[in-house]
């Protein structure tokens, strides 16, 4: 399992070192949004590096290779899901590095607010995005399923993004305003923990058809 996601990094040092442009380049072009910025960043970069393996891969012919080594269908399925987490950690890592950056060298321009309600939103996002793309994948393979994803990652990042702020607000509202006792009781990142729960639950069903679509495959 961890030389799968070991190799889904190794083969992508071309997209990795790309990753970190984009993420500089959103830090300081999308400071002006707020955390509408750090959602679309953490949303778009993270889906590009889990699909950009897949592609990879299919460019190489290395699902056929791997079908045809001792390696249980279930891990290699599993990997891919891990690996989605792997990549949204290593983008947030990034942006909070470049964070630090700009506070430590007190450079002339602004970078995006790191928040916890707005991380926890870019995971969620990245959970729907990747829930519905990877079962594709592996249906069909990437290049078959690459416009709708690319549909997919446009109307939903934009969607999540241009929402996420007065998602946040909402949470603020309700939590100083105690309009509903039950959130009243609840912290923000404990709200923003039960926004998780149905994306979590749909996530382990999206594995599971992965799977079953991934056993039926011919190559």
């Amino acid at each position: 399992m961890y030389h799968l996601i070991k190799k889904d990094f190794l083969i992508q040092k071309r997209n990795l070192k790309l990753s970190i442009l984009l993420l500089l380049f959103f830090s300081v072009s999308f400071s002006s949004i707020g955390t509408t910025g750090l959602i679309y960043s953490i949303c778009a970069v993270s889906y590009f590096l889990a699909l950009g393996a897949s592609a990879l891969e299919e460019k190489n012919n290395s699902d056929m290779m791997l079908v045809s080594l001792p390696i249980n269908k279930q891990k290699i399925v599993l990997s891919k899901y891990i690996s989605v987490y792997v990549f949204t950690a290593y983008s947030i890592l990034v942006i909070y590095g470049i964070v630090l950056m700009e506070r430590l060298l007190k450079l002339p321009f602004n970078v995006l607010p790191f928040t916890i309600e707005a991380i926890v939103l870019a995971i969620a996002g990245v959970t729907f995005l990747c829930s519905i793309a990877l079962p594709l994948i592996f249906k069909v393979g990437y290049l078959k399923a690459k416009m709708f994803n690319n549909i997919l990652l446009f109307l939903l990042v934009f969607g999540t993004a241009a929402l996420a702020d007065n998602l946040v607000l909402t949470i603020h509202f309700t939590w100083q305003q105690k309009a509903l006792q039950f959130f009243s009781k609840l912290s923000e990142i404990e709200m923003l923990g039960l926004i998780m729960i149905p994306l979590l639950i749909i996530f382990i069903f999206s594995y599971f058809l992965s799977l079953l679509f991934y056993k039926k495959r011919e190559f």
